[in-house]
């Protein structure tokens, strides 16, 4: 979401002094009674110190003090409709075990509800297609057994693109079912489920009848990223801190990170870049928005016409030109887009990751933290262009595989 340049400033400084305020509250008061965080720990090793999306450098990632990585699985059966199991899914698990028999533990995060409508044809809302769900979360289980060690069910339920028309109700009842399906067969592997988007709000209550087959829940928070109006870092505990008092469960810190390169489009440039979608302001892609968005890159058109066909012509041109959208179509980070102190550079993502695990390790109920991600990308994974800095600046290792200042306060944190 963004607000407007002076809105911003005010809502920035305000929260910036509730957070600090917030922030007074000792953590590890949370901590008190609590006999679930170190039986998972034992589980897993120590703290699950961890990166989203490695590449096979596993003597650079172990050097870094890392031992987790944090990966998809496919979808279980082909694509084809055969009914076989996908070759891309025992490919994953040869590549998986390369993983675990250097060392290397494995958080594996299974596929979103409409894989399994798309490819197999089952309705998550109904108990027929949730038997076959919890079939397919036992075989995973069973079969990744000496390999995963950790599994996260789905993945930000709450955020539109992985949603989809998946309702809060529904995305619990198909998180409940895999988890229940897994508990008696688990073992040590730990099983939870992440919070991301408007999730935040409904899901954990939602998943609070399953509570005794979840063993940590994954915070996913993206500060100073998508928005403009997020000054203090240290929003990140005050939110973990709520999500521990709801659910009561040992916390993963699932996803986190700071964007190390992007900055505000001037206004000339703005309009510039309007020009090549054959308008010349914002004002003129209102009068036709549906024609605008023919005219966006092909991978976001086809997001967004997926996502919002039935919203009025108001609220999709809102949608596009008052959200993170407008960031994909702009390429840029827009104005006060970033934390007090952090610029959006590799210094300053460095100092972030510096400043973010100080706290973190002193959190006796904080069990790990999954940094988002391991190397930065050539294009940008929601829009597919290759200067959208939103998706494609995150790596602690560059794109040519050089360390960045935030692998230094990394391996600062974690090694030995």
């Amino acid at each position: 979401m963004k607000l407007s340049s002076l809105g911003a400033k005010i809502v920035g400084v305000l929260l910036a002094a509730l957070t600090a305020l917030f922030n007074l509250f000792p953590s590890n008061l949370l901590y008190l009674g609590d006999t679930q965080s170190e039986a998972l720990l034992q589980k897993t090793g120590g703290f699950m110190a961890g990166v989203c999306h490695p590449k096979p450098e596993m003597d650079m990632i172990k050097d870094a003090g890392l031992g987790w990585i944090r990966v998809d699985i496919p979808y279980l059966y082909a694509e084809d409709g055969s009914g076989e199991i996908n070759p891309y899914y025992e490919y994953w698990k040869l590549a998986a075990a390369e993983y675990a028999s250097s060392g290397i533990k494995i958080l594996a995060v299974t596929p979103y509800p409409h894989y399994y409508e798309q490819v197999s044809g089952i309705d998550i809302t109904t108990e027929e297609g949730l038997a076959q769900v919890a079939d397919i979360a036992r075989y995973y289980c069973e079969d990744l057994k000496g390999i995963v060690g950790a599994f996260q069910i789905t993945n930000e339920m709450g955020v539109d693109r992985f949603t989809k028309n998946v309702t809060m109700e529904q995305a619990a009842r198909f998180i409940g079912v895999q988890a229940e399906a897994m508990n008696d067969i688990k073992g040590d592997i730990v099983v939870g489920y992440n919070l991301g988007g408007a999730g935040f709000v409904s899901l954990p209550f939602q998943m609070n009848k399953y509570k005794e087959y979840i063993d940590y829940v994954g915070v996913d928070i993206y500060l100073g990223c998508f928005e403009n109006f997020v000054k203090n870092p240290d929003l990140t505990f005050v939110l973990m801190n709520a999500v521990r008092m709801v659910t009561g469960k040992p916390i993963i810190l699932m996803e986190f990170g700071y964007i190390s390169y992007g900055e505000a489009k001037t206004k000339e440039e703005k309009t510039a870049i309007l020009q090549q979608y054959g308008v010349s302001s914002e004002a003129e892609a209102r009068k036709d928005i549906d024609a605008f968005i023919a005219r966006l890159p092909e991978k976001l058109r086809i997001e967004f016409e997926t996502l919002y066909a039935d919203r009025t012509d108001e609220e999709k041109a809102d949608l596009l030109f008052k959200g993170e959208y407008a960031n994909h179509i702009y390429r840029e980070l827009s104005e006060g887009t970033g934390l007090w102190g952090y610029p959006h550079t590799p210094e300053g993502q460095g100092k972030f990751y510096s400043h973010m695990f100080k706290r973190i390790k002193k959190i006796k109920w904080c069990v790990g933290a999954m940094i988002y991600m391991w190397d930065d990308t050539a294009t940008c994974y929601v829009c597919n262009q290759p200067d959208c800095p939103v998706e494609t600046g995150w790596g602690i290792v560059d794109g040519e595989g050089k360390l960045k200042p935030a692998y230094y306060a990394v391996q600062k944190a974690f090694a030995n």
